[in-house]
């Protein structure tokens, strides 16, 4: 495998192209998905159709089943038994789980289906239930994958949860350069808590999804550079050649908090032959890697055609409604654009561009522009405020009224608005940490009381914590805290992974990118209907899950809970979703209500200084 991962790197440097992969093409043998739970699956079905994540139709989410979820409690412990774990963890082993109930006749039942009709798990984007296999999976049908195993390398940027302690994880700068072997190395208590979370998330994951006779297995990574040292494009592609010299995986993802560069690692793995599952990417960089790239956000396209067609049918028409100037609101707007100069975030840059197309479109004109030279900093030592107060003090001369903001982070643009008394309206597309609570409340209270975000992000009920992610990881860990940073960091994976789990079910025991492929684009497009969950489908040259948004806006002094502290994103009509381009036409103030529910994810925290 090192050897073969060694060739492959030999390329990357000098090619980005599609490799000259040799795919093994031997015939897809899928498992048929029979009315219940109870009942086996046929061996060989013709096609994938049945495998589809169909969401439910009920205008309501579906409540959590305590049945089911505490069925993979195990008692008051806050860690897994030693096989889970991986090794051997003496005195940690709680009673075993219940096992599945039993199977009809002579067929048994090794997963704990649910629903009607049955599905893999509560979540409603679960794939319907496959319960039992048994039979020829192909033993090595790509790289990474043998007759009983699926590697799966899972790296991190940065800062990470520190040791599992009496005060339960904090915050700090994670072991450079290790990798964690989370099945062969066993469980240590004074582990990081983000290795013990993901050893967690390796043994819910393997439990509840069809892996057909395999066992998926968790490389983990924490990459040298840091938030502050930033990554050059040099240095990603470096780390993607020798992450599969290292783990030759089946597929990879990445958890980063603003590190830079991304794309190039995205690019260079799936150069290397890996199904890649990062967030989000451009969608030329998944056509060309086509069927090997994935991702759970939409590409910059999606995501620029969501913003700018709110702004075209819910802002442009209408006269100022949400300034917080006097004598502004009831007046013709006047735009101003502010975007990130940050050359480690091009794709920001991209998406500014996208959006701008769209925008000259529909007859939006923008009179004057800003940038700000960080991106995702709450706190930033790295520059100096001149540069905010410039651009607030020219846009407010300027008589600018709305600020359409496609894209970035930081926080000097709204104390400068402030010092200067200037409260104009604020639409931002969201970036991952805009649209949580976290770092919006380093912002001035009340500039940014007059800002919406236009989010892919699902509802989340902080005080409930009714969310899919919520209840998966309170299955495995039952007295991981609603509001500890474990399950805020936990959930951070959670959509990334299932999608990597929903491709190695939906593609059938001959694992490869073309069975992902087939199984994917068998899924059904259908509208979400709640707003705890996405729209998440794949049409014809589309290679990303979520296909809908919704808009929130801005309350400094609202809580998510009480002792919560103040500052969160209210969400019209219950957090209502919308396919991308079909908002209603009407202003953004028509539903927006005071007492509107808070949005409680908390979204990345950025902390760049220098290195």
């Amino acid at each position: 495998m090192a050897s073969n991962a060694r060739e492959r790197g030999r390329n990357v440097f000098t090619r980005w192209g599609m490799p000259g992969l040799s795919f093994a093409l031997a015939m897809l043998v899928l498992v048929a998905v029979l009315p219940s739970a109870l009942n086996v699956p046929q061996s060989n079905p013709s096609q994938t159709l049945e495998f589809a994540p169909v969401p439910p139709q009920d205008d309501e989410p579906p409540p959590p089943d305590s049945g089911n979820t505490s069925s993979l409690g195990l008692g008051s412990s806050s860690s897994l038994p030693g096989d889970a774990l991986g090794g051997d963890a003496d005195g940690l082993a709680p009673p075993p789980p219940p096992p599945p109930p039993p199977g009809v006749g002579e067929r048994p039942v090794t997963k704990r289906c649910v629903g009607n009709p049955p599905r893999q798990t509560d979540d409603p984007l679960a794939p319907p239930c496959v319960a039992f296999f048994e039979g020829d999976n192909g033993g090595a049908t790509y790289q990474g994958v043998t007759g009983d195993e699926i590697r799966i390398v899972i790296t991190h940027d940065g800062h990470c949860g520190g040791s599992n302690g009496p005060k339960g994880p904090h915050v700090e700068a994670c072991p450079k350069d290790a990798w964690y072997d989370l099945w062969a190395d066993p469980y240590d208590p004074s582990e990081f808590s983000w290795v013990t979370m993901l050893r967690n998330w390796q043994f819910y994951f393997n439990d509840r999804y069809q892996t057909y006779g395999r066992r998926a297995h968790f490389f983990v990574r924490f990459n040298a550079n840091t938030t502050n040292s930033g990554y050059t494009p040099e240095a990603r592609r470096a780390d993607a050649v020798a992450h599969v010299e290292h783990a030759d995986p089946f597929a990879y993802m990445v958890r980063q908090i603003n590190a830079g560069n991304e794309l190039e690692y995205h690019d260079a793995m799936a150069d290397l032959g890996v199904m890649s599952f990062p967030d989000s990417a451009p969608q030329a960089m998944m056509e060309q890697h086509a069927p090997l790239m994935w991702s759970y956000l939409p590409p910059l396209e999606r995501r620029a055609e969501a913003y700018a067609s709110l702004v075209c049918q819910r802002v442009a028409p209408f006269p100022v409604s949400f300034s917080g100037n006097q004598g502004e609101n009831g007046q013709d707007r006047r735009y101003g654009l502010i975007y990130t100069s940050d050359e480690q975030f091009p794709e920001l840059r991209e998406l500014k561009d996208l959006v701008l197309e769209r925008l000259e479109a529909c007859g939006v004109e923008i009179a004057e522009v800003g940038t700000h030279p960080i991106h995702g900093a709450a706190f930033d030592s790295a520059s100096t405020p001149e540069y905010a107060y410039e651009v607030m003090a020219r846009f407010q001369t300027q008589g600018i009224t709305t600020i359409l903001w496609p894209g970035g982070t930081e926080v000097r643009f709204s104390a400068a608005a402030a010092s200067l008394g200037y409260e104009p309206e604020w639409i931002l597309a969201a970036d991952g940490t805009n649209d949580g609570y976290a770092t919006p409340r380093w912002q001035d209270k009340e500039v940014w009381n007059h800002t919406w975000v236009v989010t892919t992000a699902v509802r989340e009920n902080v005080n409930e914590r009714d969310t899919p992610c919520a209840d998966a990881y309170r299955s495995v860990k039952p007295d991981a805290s609603t509001n500890n940073l474990e399950m805020v960091y936990a959930c951070a994976y959670y959509n990334t992974l299932r999608q990597i789990f929903v491709a190695v079910q939906v593609a059938g025991p001959r694992l490869t990118p073309e069975a992902v492929d087939k199984g994917f684009r068998a899924i059904p497009a259908l509208p979400s209907p709640s707003p705890y969950s996405a729209a998440c489908f794949y049409e014809p040259g589309d290679w990303t899950c979520v296909k809908d948004a919704t808009a929130m806006k801005w309350d400094s002094y609202g809580e998510i809970e009480p002792g919560s502290g103040v500052g969160c994103h209210r969400m019209p009509e219950e957090g209502r979703r919308f396919l991308a381009g079909q908002w209603p036409h009407n202003d953004l103030m028509t539903y927006w209500r005071p007492d509107d529910p808070c949005n409680g994810m908390l979204g990345r925290l950025g902390a760049r200084g220098p290195s």
